[in-house]
C-alpha cells in the first residue's frame, strides 16, 4: 500500500491528504488500464483486418 511521504504512526490514513493521494493514485491506474483496453482493441481490429485482406489477396 502507498503510504504519503512524511506520513507518520500517529497519521496513516487517517489525513484527507492521504485519502486524497490513495484517491488520485485509483484513478491514474484506472486510466492507465482503460487506455490500455483501447490500444489493445484497435490492435486485434487491426490484426483481424489485415487477415482478412491477405486471405483475400491469396484465394
Amino acid at each position: 500500500m502507498y503510504k504519503m511521504p512524511g506520513a507518520g504512526v500517529g497519521v496513516a490514513g487517517g489525513s484527507v491528504g492521504t485519502l486524497a493521494s490513495t484517491g488520485a493514485d485509483i484513478g491514474w491506474w484506472l486510466a492507465v488500464g482503460v487506455l490500455l483496453v483501447v490500444l489493445g482493441t484497435v490492435a486485434v481490429i487491426a490484426a483481424h483486418r489485415r487477415n482478412r485482406r491477405l486471405a483475400r489477396a491469396r484465394g
